[in-house]
């Protein structure tokens, strides 16, 4: 696989008109353009990952009330993926534009090395409280 089949898949989504979820946790919704990236990259793990580290994006929402979350994925130079969470706003009275709720590095991966994965994580209910996982060509 290489960056044309990624940058493939963020051209041909703009909008879903269908939402899924994993029948084990209902509190994150997703489009129909991150269950093309699933499926077209065999990268199931990363709504998985996401799901994981659910506790702490539904704990940064409501100790500062922001519904609104950036996912990238990054490589380094020992193409290690780095996945992160990070939101903006304000800390201390500062307005930040990068504020990291989480950032783990990953070793093994099948994702073909790209420089701009990029996903927005958005409050979709508040009560109860659910988020939808989204391309960014589809916000």
């Amino acid at each position: 696989m290489n960056n044309n089949i990624v940058q493939e898949i963020y051209s041909r989504n703009y909008g879903s008109v269908n939402f899924y979820h994993r029948n084990y946790y209902k509190s994150l919704i997703y489009t129909e353009g991150i269950l093309d990236f699933q499926q077209t990259l065999k990268a199931y793990w990363f709504v998985d990952w996401v799901i994981v580290n659910m506790k702490n994006v539904i704990a940064t929402y409501k100790a500062n009330d922001d519904g609104f979350f950036v996912i990238t994925i990054k490589f380094n130079k020992q193409k290690h993926c780095i996945l992160e969470i990070f939101r903006e706003g304000f800390v201390e009275g500062n307005y930040c534009e990068h504020i990291t709720v989480i950032k783990e590095e990953v070793y093994i991966t099948n994702l073909p090395i790209y420089d701009n994965y990029k996903f927005y994580l958005i409050l979709s209910n508040p009560n109860p409280i659910q988020f939808t996982l989204l391309l960014t060509t589809e916000y």
